[in-house]
């Protein structure tokens, strides 16, 4: 299943996951991260969106 980045920045607002927890859950540079997850047609590299989707189903 392939993650798009429109759901995922849904499903963090949801569970109220912040972009520096979500950063702190996969090992990533939270102001790095937040220039990736504005909702804009920039791509996110397709592993940081897999590890964010396994933080957003636990």
């Amino acid at each position: 299943m392939e993650v798009q980045k429109p759901e995922l920045l849904e499903k963090l607002e949801e569970k109220k996951i912040s972009v520096a927890k979500a950063a702190e859950a996969i090992g990533f540079d939270p102001r790095l991260l937040g220039l990736y997850l504005v909702n804009d047609t920039y791509p996110v590299p397709k592993r940081i969106l897999e590890k964010l989707a396994a933080v957003v189903q636990n």
